[in-house]
C-alpha cells in the first residue's frame, strides 16, 4: 500500500513545469532567510494532489552564479530546497489515497518526504500508522518507525478467501 501512496507525493513536489497554485490568509517572504511561510488555511493544489495545513514553509536554494548589475532579487532565488507544512496536515490524491500527520517535511535533495506527528496513511479502508513515515520518492520505497510505539497496519483482504489452516 504504501508503494503506492508514492504516486501521491511524486507529483506533488517533483520539478515539473506544472502549476501549483497555493492560497492562504497570509504569505511572508525572507530574502535574508531564502524562505516563504504561507500561514493561515493553506490550500495547495498541483494536478490531482491536495494539501491542507495551518502553516506551509518553502526553503529556497540560492544560484551559485555570478551576478550582474541588472540581476533582480528573484534572479538570485534557485530551487526549492525543502518544504515543511505544519499543523492538521492532509494530503488527498485520486483513487481515495490518503495521509494526513501533525507535520510534513519534503526534502528536494533527497527526494524524501517524511511525515511526522501521528502520521497514517489510507488508500481506501488500508491503513498503516506509526510514530514516522518516510516515503522515498525516487527509490519508490518507504519505512514506517514504531518509535515508543508500535507499527501498525491494516488490509483489507476479500472476505471469502480461505484463511490458514482452512
Amino acid at each position: 500500500m504504501l508503494f503506492l501512496f508514492l504516486a501521491i507525493a511524486a507529483p506533488l513536489w517533483a520539478a515539473q513545469d506544472v502549476p501549483v497554485k497555493i492560497t492562504s490568509d497570509t504569505m511572508t517572504y525572507t530574502q535574508a532567510g531564502d524562505q516563504v511561510v504561507f500561514k493561515g488555511k493553506v490550500y495547495v493544489i498541483r494536478q490531482d494532489i491536495e494539501l491542507w495545513s495551518d502553516v506551509l514553509t518553502v526553503l529556497l536554494e540560492k544560484k551559485d552564479s555570478p551576478k550582474s548589475a541588472t540581476q533582480s532579487v528573484a534572479d538570485d532565488q534557485g530551487s526549492i530546497k525543502k518544504i515543511i507544512a505544519q499543523g492538521n496536515v492532509r494530503i488527498k490524491a485520486d483513487k481515495g489515497r490518503t495521509g494526513t500527520s501533525g507535520k510534513a517535511t519534503y526534502e528536494a535533495d533527497k527526494d524524501l518526504l517524511t511525515m511526522e506527528d501521528n502520521p497514517v496513511l489510507m488508500e481506501g479502508a488500508n491503513k498503516i500508522q506509526g510514530e514516522v513515515i518516510k516515503l522515498f520518492i525516487k527509490e519508490n520505497r518507504s519505512e514506517v518507525l514504531g518509535g515508543k510505539g508500535r507499527v501498525e497496519a491494516i488490509f483489507n483482504t476479500r472476505g471469502d478467501t480461505q484463511g490458514i489452516g482452512q
